[in-house]
């Protein structure tokens, strides 16, 4: 019982923090990519930024939500 509630509780708080961790890569990424180019991007670049983000803001949020949520059930549970 505890590991399925392991699994569903890491999996629901991963994708709350991935709405968050990829408004925050985007903002820093096309800031960036802005600085270095002197001109705003594209509408092709932003899709092809959109997609890089999208999974390394996948993977930050779950991979987080999983070891934090095994050191909360480690502590208390």
């Amino acid at each position: 019982m505890l590991t399925t509630w392991y699994g569903i509780s890491s999996f629901l708080f991963g994708v709350l923090l991935f709405f968050p961790t990829k408004k925050l890569f985007m903002a820093l990424n096309i800031n960036r990519l802005q600085a270095r180019e002197n001109r705003t991007i594209t509408d092709e670049e932003l899709m092809k930024l959109t997609k890089k983000v999208n999974i390394i803001a996948g993977i930050i949020a779950m991979t987080f939500a999983f070891f934090y949520n095994k050191f909360i059930m480690l502590k208390y549970f």
